[in-house]
């Protein structure tokens, strides 16, 4: 449901600039001329719009929108409306996140949750490193307390790069996830007056940042880095950790070459003179 509410969002402004086109229009040249107009629409609820200044949006946001577009010319082209298949330069992606959640931030966060829905969804997020949609998207009956085991593999749901693995369920988040069972009234674990959660957490999160006193703003997504970044301090191996965090070995080696460089210490012997 996130995925496909992301995946409309991004086609409001490829509408916008590029909708008058035919799609046997659009190359190289107007997605530059895309991409260097493309800036941040100021906030609806602004009184006034003296002062503002439009800032461009994030490499993140125009890589998607950037992956809608290709998409949809390559599928064109798939369907004969194009004579040959579009090729356009792939803009940069984001800058990897360096910044993560300290354990002791963490724990701040949850000693400070008011709310059942915001406590459990941290809970899972901290204790299993698991994306945010997989955590909302999380029923009960894939949460095996007998066998010990949180399954985030949502039945029938579409094989993404964004995998989802089954963890075991850590003593410390067994107590979360039990106090939650017993005050469920919905099939769904993070539940906010008997119905699923499917937005909104931003805001709930950002007021919990606030409580915790946290020096710096985290978002949500925040988490699955710091758990990463956690296992790369604790020496976990990467195979393991990236089974645990259903990513790619390839990807975590960014954050293990930062945390744990004693895989180059083989190369000191290099300078024995």
């Amino acid at each position: 449901m996130e995925a496909h509410k992301r995946l409309i969002e991004c086609t409001v402004p490829l509408r916008e600039k590029l909708g008058h086109l035919r799609v046997d229009q659009i190359g190289q040249r107007q997605w530059n001329e895309y991409a260097s107009t493309r800036v941040k629409k100021p906030n609806p609820r602004r009184k006034s719009l003296d002062g503002y200044e439009a800032t461009p949006v994030s490499p993140g946001t125009l890589r998607r929108e950037f992956n809608v577009l290709r998409a949809a010319l390559r599928q064109s082209w798939k369907d004969g409306n194009l004579v040959k298949q579009p090729i356009l330069e792939v803009p940069r992606d984001s800058a990897s996140r360096d910044r993560f959640l300290t354990k002791q931030e963490a724990r701040r966060l949850l000693d400070a949750c008011e709310t059942p829905h915001v406590r459990i969804f941290v809970a899972l997020a901290m204790f299993t490193g698991a994306r945010k949609g997989a955590i909302l998207a999380l029923t009960w009956d894939r949460v095996h307390l007998d066998s010990n085991r949180t399954d985030f593999q949502e039945p029938r749901r579409s094989l993404t790069v964004k995998r989802r693995a089954v963890v075991p369920i850590a003593p410390a988040l067994r107590g979360e996830i039990e106090a939650a069972a017993r005050h469920r009234t919905y099939d769904y674990v993070v539940e906010w007056n008997s119905k699923r959660v499917t937005y909104g957490l931003r805001c709930s999160f950002r007021k919990l940042c606030q409580r915790a006193g946290l020096s710096w703003m985290p978002t949500p997504h925040h988490f699955k880095h710091s758990v990463a970044s956690w296992m790369a301090m604790n020496k976990v191996l990467i195979d393991q950790a990236a089974g645990w965090l259903a990513t790619d070995s390839k990807t975590l080696w960014n954050v293990y070459r930062k945390f744990d460089p004693s895989y180059l210490e083989e190369v000191t012997s290099t300078f024995d003179l």
